[in-house]
């Protein structure tokens, strides 16, 4: 037994043979009649399967303290970013009040849209850019990051053109940062390794290149336009009734929540429903009532099929669900594997009950992941698993500068490895990645990662590049 290698012995072979050799034997030649060996066979067949019944269970034994010896992989290392380097800690967060217009500097970055509370890490070369970050951290100033909607050059990206920027997007904070004078490899000069953390929705209502040649933007900080608690057909509904459902509600939503709670709130959505109670001049239908209420789209949210793979956790899936309906809307929004356009229509909705509902229809259309350009399927959602505490999507920069949502999944079809494996960089610690491109248009897919410890799960997996894939339904 080596590993999880089995051997494998046929008993009758083996009585065959130390029985050809007993009685081979020069020193003492015995004549046995038929029935003596044919009875000493049987005994000792016996023993052989007595002790490979013995062998089997110590086999089994092993094997199960060499399952427990494997340990689940430490899915907090890739959200750190350790493959970065060493960086200094900022604390700064800033945010500025709703429907304020100010002047912050202007980041645009092509095919790129963040969320609210998205981490995403970046080498940056070009030196207005750098000077600009340099400037925001002396003020402590946020930064205005814009949505590039054609691909650009280094120096087109110093001044786009103004119709060519998404009109809605995050203000971002430098959270960790490392300026390199020289980075030899790619780039010889100062680089700026920075990561940024998504904090509020903008829209840019003008955007202007300093002498310095720094660009800044004159955005309107976008307000988060929750829904009344009650729709407004239901107003008029008795006191009574109106009481004592808003305090079951406040129960229902306690850490301690019990099934009949719940039974009596549902009861309490009905009678309020009913015309003839609440005194409506219409019946409200029931969705239109649930639009409006946070514990039903929690429990919708957690019904879906995929949510441990988003929540990053086998149990306790509502204990990692935000309380907040903003902060669940835009937890959801980051990790749909949809494009930039799908992303920036969640963005500039400023209802974030609407935004969670979209969200939600997102994920029951999701079936399949092809290849964006010849079609093929690649993965299913059911192969989609989560390596990060972010989530199966998150955002990866490697030291060329060029950002990759990386999509993990377990089981990947119609793609090929490509050159050598390598642990250099690797966004994933303990594991070694291979490039991966599409069978069928030798286009670049991802990549294909394998553990470089035998005790590390999962052993392997694959990294799919988002940009790279299209949602279809079977």
């Amino acid at each position: 037994i080596h590993g999880e290698m089995r051997v494998v012995i046929n008993v009758k072979q083996l009585t065959r043979f130390f029985g050809a050799m007993f009685r081979d034997r020069d020193d003492e030649p015995v004549e046995d009649s038929e029935e003596e060996s044919s009875s000493s066979a049987e005994s000792f067949e016996e023993t052989i399967n007595g002790a490979m019944v013995m062998a089997s269970g110590a086999v089994d034994q092993e094997t199960r303290q060499l399952e427990e010896a494997q340990s689940a992989y430490d899915i907090s290392l890739p959200a750190r970013h350790l493959y970065l380097g060493e960086m200094e800690e900022e604390g700064q967060m800033t945010v500025a009040d709703e429907d304020t217009t100010t002047v912050l500097p202007l980041l645009c970055i092509p095919h790129r849209v963040l969320f609210p509370g998205e981490t995403l890490p970046m080498h940056i070369y070009n030196p207005h850019i750098i000077q600009m970050l340099r400037n925001a951290r002396t003020t402590n100033k946020p930064v205005a990051l814009c949505t590039l909607l054609s691909t650009a050059s280094e120096e087109e990206l110093a001044q786009p053109h103004p119709q060519e920027l998404a009109q809605v997007g995050t203000t971002v904070d430098v959270v960790a940062f490392r300026e390199e004078v020289e980075s030899p490899g790619f780039y010889y000069g100062t680089c700026f390794v920075v990561k940024f953390q998504g904090r509020q929705r903008f829209r840019l209502l003008e955007s202007f290149k300093r002498s310095n040649g720094t660009m800044e933007g004159r955005v309107a900080i976008l307000p988060e336009e929750e829904l009344p608690p009650l729709p407004p057909e239901l107003r008029p509904c008795p006191q009574h009734i109106l009481t004592g459902y808003m305090a079951t509600q406040v129960m229902a939503r306690e850490m301690e929540c019990t099934p009949q709670v719940m039974a009596r709130l549902d009861v309490g959505r009905k009678r309020m429903a009913a015309p003839w109670l609440s005194g409506s001049l219409c019946q409200v239908p029931a969705w239109v009532f649930n639009m409006y209420q946070l514990d039903y789209l929690r429990e919708r949210l957690m019904a879906v099929k995929l949510m441990k793979v988003f929540a990053s956790s086998e149990e306790g899936v509502a204990s990692r669900l935000p309380s907040d309906l903003s902060h669940l809307s835009y937890w959801l929004a980051r990790r749909l594997p949809v494009d930039d356009k799908v992303k920036l229509e969640l963005l500039q909705l400023n209802c974030p009950t609407l935004r969670l509902i979209r969200g939600l229809q997102i994920l029951d259309s999701l079936t399949l992941l092809c290849c964006t350009d010849c079609g093929r399927e690649i993965a299913k959602k059911n192969h989609m698993f989560s390596m990060s505490v972010d989530g199966p999507l998150a955002s990866y920069v490697n030291p060329g500068g060029h950002v990759h949502d990386t999509l993990t999944v377990l089981e990947a079809t119609s793609v090929e490895r490509m050159g050598l494996p390598s642990t250099e960089n690797s966004w994933f610690p303990g594991y070694q990645w291979t490039i991966l491109n599409c069978k069928g248009c030798s286009m670049h897919k991802g990549w294909y990662f394998e553990a470089t410890r035998r005790n590390l799960k999962p052993v392997r997996f694959y990294g799919l590049t988002r940009s790279s894939l299209v949602l279809k339904s079977s």
